[in-house]
């Protein structure tokens, strides 16, 4: 039985035959046969503080945060959506306002009043 140890993860497997993937790559090794897998040595890379997706902070002077301030902006002027029972119309002017993109809004006239409920219907966050 031929043992082979992942440097980075410790991670120890066991091959019946020679694995020419596992002989390739760098950082896996061959253990000898009475040899004891040593402890793993942290990098470094892991123990860096980690943040979340989406949880970068963004400049406030970044065209970015300014994008972010106007579609907030936009989202609180379309106000609240309407009831469920007002008409396509009221939908589709509430929906408009919501849209973000020319393409969006060209959409919007071709929806359906239930698409529309369903797509905009949710307060925004």
């Amino acid at each position: 039985m031929i043992r082979y140890r992942n440097k980075n993860t410790g991670d120890v497997v066991e091959r019946e035959h020679e694995n020419a993937r596992l002989e390739m790559l760098p950082n896996w090794e061959r253990l000898a046969e009475d040899e004891k897998p040593d402890r793993v040595e942290p990098d470094g890379v892991l123990s860096r503080p980690q943040a979340s997706l989406g949880a970068a902070p963004t400049d406030s002077d970044s065209p970015q945060a300014e994008a972010e301030a106007e579609f907030k902006e936009q989202q609180e002027e379309a106000g609240d959506p309407p009831a469920k029972s007002a008409s396509k119309d009221a939908w589709v002017e509430y929906a408009e306002a919501r849209a973000v993109s020319d393409e969006e809004r060209a959409e919007i006239p071709s929806l359906t009043k239930d698409m529309l409920i369903a797509k905009y219907g949710e307060q925004p966050a």
